[in-house]
């Protein structure tokens, strides 16, 4: 009976030991490995991003607009980087941060105008003769604007960014049925990075090039969409560093989760886009698209003075 009772005792003993070091352990689990007093440096809650913000800074954001170039990149999916580094998407997002507003504006590829210092082109040739850089300096000598960020992807990266939001929901009134990149269904659905891509690329369209730009443009009113959602995720941070690094922009990794999270306030996701008005031609034996200057002053005028779109122009 003693030898019972010495051995429950032990147990007990063991037991209340065990029990305040699981304690110990999960109040202060970094001073016992490291021990008390000294140097550590605390693991980092997202790895490869230090200490990301979960909220946006205090303080406004440093400006009250921001225009960011989208350019899309005619290579990826197997096609050649070589004879291959035009920008066939010219979008800019023009984002309000007082009104709470987004607007589009999408310059068609084959616009004929004044590349600085290599005479008059195709728009979409700027990117191949100078970058971002140029095709920045290009698209503000046409619209007026000034071009703040600019974030370059080709097919490739287009796609797999597509996946990484998880898809995008979109409705379509007809399906898509292009020989050369694929068909889509008609009706609503979430299409993957692949399919997006299709919709993106394809001109089996009534009005053709014109309204594929208008496509595109549907595209990235659903990214934002995605994006809003996604930005107050606990891991939004860890997610939009991943994107950033990798995709040509001169965004800082900052810059974007302070946007982001700003976007994330915005009280519904009001999005309008336009389209630079014109019309079709040719120039030098090419089909080309004479964009019209007074036109494009008023949709321009219109997007910077109240960030909305007038009806002609969508």
């Amino acid at each position: 009976m003693r030898k019972r009772k010495w051995l429950r005792a032990l147990l007990l003993v063991f037991s209340l030991l065990a029990a305040a070091g699981c304690v110990f352990l999960l109040l202060d689990p970094v001073d016992w490995l490291w021990g008390r007093g000294g140097e550590r440096t605390p693991a980092e809650p997202f790895p490869g991003v230090a200490d990301p913000p979960l909220f946006p800074r205090p303080g406004p954001l440093p400006y009250r607009t921001l225009n960011l170039l989208i350019l899309g990149l005619d290579h990826g999916m197997g096609r050649p980087e070589e004879g291959n580094r035009r920008s066939d998407v010219l979008m800019v997002v023009h984002a309000d941060f007082e009104r709470r507003k987004v607007c589009l504006l999408s310059i068609p590829r084959d616009s004929y105008v004044e590349i600085p210092g290599h005479g008059r082109n195709k728009i979409n040739e700027a990117y191949a003769l100078g970058g971002a850089e140029l095709a920045r300096r290009t698209v503000e000598s046409v619209t007026g604007m000034r071009m703040d960020r600019h974030l370059a992807l080709d097919f490739d990266e287009f796609r797999w960014l597509v996946d990484l939001f998880g898809g995008i929901p979109v409705t379509l009134e007809r399906p898509i049925s292009d020989p050369k990149l694929g068909n889509i269904a008609a009706g609503s659905q979430i299409l993957d990075g692949s399919q997006a891509l299709i919709m993106a690329r394809s001109r089996d369209y009534p009005q053709g090039d014109l309204q594929r730009v208008r496509q595109q443009q549907r595209l990235i009113i659903q990214v934002l969409n995605q994006g809003k959602k996604m930005a107050s995720y606990p891991g939004a941070a860890w997610f939009l560093s991943v994107a950033l690094d990798s995709l040509d922009t001169d965004l800082t990794r900052d810059e974007l989760i302070r946007l982001a999270r700003e976007f994330a306030t915005f009280p519904v996701v009001d999005v309008q886009g336009g389209v630079a008005p014109g019309r079709t031609g040719a120039a030098g034996g090419a089909s080309v698209f004479f964009l019209d200057p007074a036109g494009l002053r008023e949709l321009v005028s219109s997007i910077e003075r109240s960030c909305t779109v007038p009806e002609e122009f969508r």
